[in-house]
């Protein structure tokens, strides 16, 4: 048995079971919500704002202290505002794309 583990191809396996079992358990971006539609909400101040022709891009800091890259094709609110984002990321994960900003009255 102890010769087993000596083996590396068994060590590495092993090692990529923990690694996606700590992906699974901590990797959900510390969002407030997600609901069955794949939308997710964050929560915190917007910064940064740059127009284009299709929309504005911008980020977002969580209240946990994590950062965000965000569109929104409609208008957003002069920064910085402490708001509540609803929408969905893009396929990889770099994105956020904004369907609703709720503006919070906290401030």
């Amino acid at each position: 048995m102890i010769t087993l583990f000596k083996d590396r191809y068994v060590l590495f396996s092993l090692a990529s079971v923990c690694v996606i079992l700590f992906i699974c358990a901590v990797g959900s971006f510390n969002t407030d919500a997600i609901d069955g539609n794949g939308m997710t909400e964050i929560e915190g101040v917007i910064s940064d704002p740059v127009a284009s022709q299709n929309g504005t891009v911008f980020k977002i800091t969580d209240l946990s202290g994590n950062e965000f890259r965000c569109f929104s094709g409609s208008a957003i609110p002069d920064a910085p505002v402490l708001c509540r984002l609803t929408g969905s990321f893009s396929s990889d994960g770099n994105m956020f794309f904004v369907k609703l900003i709720t503006v919070s009255e906290a401030w």
